[in-house]
């Protein structure tokens, strides 16, 4: 990708991402404001909580963001698969 793509790909994908308000909640949550989350936990490797952490210090994004759009995206795919695989069953 040449240099000019990738910049105007940054530019695009900026003002997708920047209306979604994800700082908003994460800012609200940090001041202990009542936000309508609710806590989603598991036991996972430490290695990978290292991987999560340090991912998301170079992103420059919260863990939750990141947690957030992989669960929603996994759940999208298993849907889409289950639709697939079963059509017509109410999963």
């Amino acid at each position: 990708m040449t240099q000019k793509n990738e910049y105007l790909a940054y530019k695009v994908l900026e003002k997708k991402y920047a209306d979604r308000g994800y700082d908003l909640i994460d800012h609200a949550i940090a001041q202990g404001e009542d936000v309508p989350v609710r806590q989603m936990c598991a036991k996972v490797h430490p290695v990978l909580i290292e991987r999560l952490e340090a991912t998301c210090k170079t992103l420059g994004i919260s863990k939750r963001r990141f947690i957030e759009s992989a669960v929603a995206t996994a759940i999208h795919e298993a849907e889409e698969l289950l639709a697939e695989h079963f059509p017509g069953d109410d999963q």
